[in-house]
This record gives structure tokens, C-alpha cells and sequence, in this order.
């Protein structure tokens, strides 16, 4: 197990044929402040920007973002699949920049399970403890120390070993180095209670099954680190919550470095000890997913973290306390005020989240709004609403639907107009300019 750190990484590809590149870079976003612009050169397009990050040992680090983000690509750097255009990625005490994969210490898990279809599931759990260098190289760390008669007995026993396998049990020849691979894979497949499965082939296995078999290769191997590239995507609702589980509860068993890559925020919540979001290939906010919910850095990993997002209102601050839009005014809570101060006469954005929205009565300090959608879940519902304030600036940004959760026994129709109350101690509030958290000191 091992201590994973990037050191200002950055990934450029060339441009296709054809296409331009964007210009403007936008600053990272990942501290309180602006950090420097990257230098844009304009042959290539940068993908992943100025990447700093340490996963500490035995940690479950989630990498969440949109669609071409670069989450992908940053798991592919470590991984060796990928060459870095610059930076440094260390794990434990070596610096894997110019090591092939095979080298890197790393088992990696991909959505589409990767299985070779002609194997059983013990075979393609085997496979690489079976290919793995043994005859010497486990006690002698120098490598040049081993003895060409050390090759050829490895050469001899997995020649005999092979030959023999499809023979009845009695007349197979097994290689002490066979032993510890029957081992090793009867306890991976005990701990992933996949016993039953081991002589099946990958066609006869569920989707769940498969994910499982590709789990228990990257675990027989027992990697210093575990990188999972959107595992339970090809997984229904149902399965793919119960592997979440599994796959958590198996990492805090051996508490292997995990870096789990991921655009479902559900899977990032439950899953990470901490959650890095990136955008357009720069770090926005690393933090535990509770943090990232009640303190969101910027607008962006306010509205991406939280279903259904964060509301984002257009506000005009007033000193000392108070916000305004139209009709609409609101008195803010002195510490909230007090971190506004320079924002005087200026106009803001509000970020509000559906639950801290509550049912209440006409009043200029409540939202105004018109019910356009009513989603029942059962245990909760949630209501798409339009602004009816009079008055109200919708601003150069632009407004959608306020988002609100009201209680499953309030009975809410389409159409129905309703007052809605701010929970004053929920605000966040963000700079327009930079979209920036402004947080009270």
C-alpha cells in the first residue's frame, strides 16, 4: 500500500485535423483565490491542467466530473497508459513517470470488465499471479541477480503445468508456484463469495458476476494501488448499489489505495473518503463529500454535487444585512452580512439547496412561485417552480426553475402558486464575476 501524489501534471494532445482550439484557459478554481493562467500554446490541446494531488495511503480518493473532463485520462497517466506532457506522479517513495505498467505496482478495473471469454474464472483470476516473474526475483531485489537456470526452470514448470491441466486431477503436475496460485485465488474467491463461479466462463455470468471476477484479478494480484475506471456503469440500479457496497466494505478490508473514477456524484458520496472535481481539466475543490456539500467552492461543484442541484438566485446586497430582487428582501444573519460588506450596492448570486426551501405564507421576504412539475418518489417529492415576484431581475446569467422538496404528505398540484421561506443559516453566496464562494470568516 502506498501514497499516491501528483505533481503539476499536465496532458496536452495534438488537434485533429480540422479543428481550432480554444484560447481562453480558465484559471483553476481549486483554492479560494484565482491561481495563474496556464500558457496556452496554441499547436495543442490541454486536457489536463496544472494537477496537484495526494492520496494518502489506504485512502478511497473518488475523481467525479462531467463528461470529458479529463478524469479518465488523469486515472490513464497513472496507470502508465497514457504519457504525461509534464508533472510528476509519484506512488510510495518511487517515481513511476518513465515506468511501463507492468512495472507500476497498479491493478486496474475498467467498466467493460476486460475478461479473456475463452477462460474460466479461475483461470482469468490466475492469469497474471501465473505470469508474474517468481524463481529468485521475491527474494532478491536485484533483478540481474537471477540465474538463467532460474528462467528455465520457470520456463520447464509452466510448460509441464500447462500440458498437464486439462488431465484428470491425479495426472496434472503442480509446481509449488501452482500451489500459491491455487491459493491465492481460492481466498479471493472467498472473500468475494464467488466460489461457486470458479469453473464457469465470463459468457455464463451475470453482469454483476463479471464485475465481481474483474475485482477479484485486480485483488489477487495485491497492488499498492487499485485505480477503477467506472465500474458499475454497465450494472442495472438495483446491482449497482449492492457492488457500491461491496466495493467500499472490500477497500476498507485491505485498505489498498483506491482511486475510483466516476461522473455519478451517488457513487462519489457514498463511496469516497474524499471527492476531487474536476472541469475542463483542472481541480476545482478537493474535499470530504460532506464538505463538498455544505461548502461548495465555486458554482460549479455547487450545482454538480446535490440532486436535484443547488438554486441560483440574483441577488443585489445592501449593507449591512440585506438582499434584494424586485419585491423580494431578505435579512441576512449578521456573519453572513458581515462577509458581504465589500459587496455593497453590488449584485450577487444566492445558491439555495431544494431542502432548505420551506412551504410558507405571502410575505416580501419569501419567493413567490408557480408549480410546473410535481415528481413523487414516495418518500419525497420534488417540485419544479417558476418565479412569479413582481419585479424580479432575472440578470445576465439567467434563471431556471427553483427546485424545492416539500414533505410526501403535502399534496402539491401543477399550476398551484406557493410561498416559499429561506432557512437563513443554508445561503451560499457567489461572486458573479469569478463564481467564487464568498464565506463568512
Amino acid at each position: 500500500m502506498a501514497q499516491v501524489v501528483l505533481e503539476n501534471v499536465y496532458k496536452s494532445f495534438p488537434p485533429r485535423k480540422g479543428e481550432g482550439v480554444a484560447s481562453q484557459i480558465q484559471p483553476s478554481l481549486t483554492s479560494g483565490n484565482v491561481g495563474d493562467t496556464v500558457v496556452h500554446r496554441p499547436e495543442s490541446l490541454n486536457v489536463l491542467r496544472r494537477i496537484n494531488l495526494t492520496i494518502a495511503d489506504g485512502e478511497f480518493m473518488v475523481l467525479v466530473g462531467p463528461s470529458g473532463c479529463g478524469k479518465s485520462t488523469l486515472l490513464r497517466l497513472i496507470a502508465g497508459l497514457e504519457a504525461m506532457t509534464g508533472g510528476n506522479i509519484w506512488v510510495g517513495d518511487r517515481l513511476i513517470n518513465d515506468l511501463p505498467p507492468k512495472e507500476r505496482d497498479i491493478a486496474m478495473v475498467f467498466q467493460n470488465y476486460a475478461l479473456y471469454p475463452h477462460m474460466t474464472v479461475y483461470d482469468n483470476i490466475a492469469f497474471g499471479l501465473r505470469r508474474r516473474p517468481t524463481s529468485g526475483r521475491e527474494d532478491n531485489e536485484d533483478k540481474g541477480a537471477i540465474s538463467p537456470s532460474s528462467h528455465v526452470r520457470d520456463w520447464a514448470e509452466n510448460l509441464l503445468v500447462g500440458m498437464t491441466r486439462g488431465l484428470p486431477k491425479g495426472l496434472r503436475y503442480i509446481s509449488d508456484r501452482e500451489r500459491t496460485v491455487h491459493e491465492q485465488v481460492r481466498t479471493v474467491a472467498q472473500l468475494l463469495q464467488i466460489e461457486a463461479l470458479l469453473n464457469r466462463l465470463p459468457k455464463q455470468l451475470s453482469g454483476g458476476q463479471r464485475q465481481r471476477v474483474a475485482l477479484g484479478r485486480a485483488i489477487a494480484r495485491n497492488p499498492q494501488v487499485f485505480l477503477m475506471d467506472e465500474p458499475l456503469s454497465n450494472l442495472d440500479a438495483k446491482l449497482r448499489a449492492e457492488t457500491r457496497a461491496q466495493i467500499v466494505k472490500l477497500q476498507r478490508q485491505l485498505g489498498v489505495t483506491t482511486i475510483y473514477v466516476t461522473h455519478d456524484q451517488t457513487e462519489a458520496m457514498t463511496m469516497g473518503d474524499r471527492i476531487a472535481i474536476l472541469n475542463h481539466g483542472q481541480l476545482q475543490q478537493v474535499a470530504s463529500p460532506l464538505e463538498l456539500y455544505n461548502r461548495p467552492a465555486n458554482r460549479f461543484v455547487a450545482e454538480f454535487i446535490g440532486s436535484p442541484p443547488m438554486n441560483f438566485i440574483p441577488v443585489k446586497f445592501h449593507a449591512p444585512q440585506l438582499i434584494t430582487n424586485g419585491d423580494f428582501r431578505f435579512t441576512l444573519p449578521a456573519v453572513c452580512g458581515e462577509a458581504l460588506q465589500k459587496y455593497d450596492n453590488q449584485n450577487l448570486i444566492l445558491g439555495i439547496r431544494p431542502e432548505h426551501l420551506i412551504l410558507s405564507v405571502p410575505a416580501n421576504k419569501n419567493l413567490q412561485v408557480q408549480v410546473e412539475l410535481v415528481e413523487n418518489l414516495g418518500n419525497d417529492t420534488y417540485i419544479s417552480t417558476k418565479l412569479l415576484q413582481p419585479g424580479f431581475q432575472k440578470s445576465a446569467f439567467g434563471i431556471k426553475e427553483v427546485q424545492v422538496r416539500v414533505p410526501p404528505e403535502r399534496f402539491v398540484s401543477c399550476g398551484e402558486e406557493l410561498w416559499l421561506s429561506l432557512t437563513p443559516e443554508k445561503l451560499h453566496f457567489f461572486d458573479p464575476e469569478t463564481e467564487l464562494a464568498i464565506f463568512p470568516n
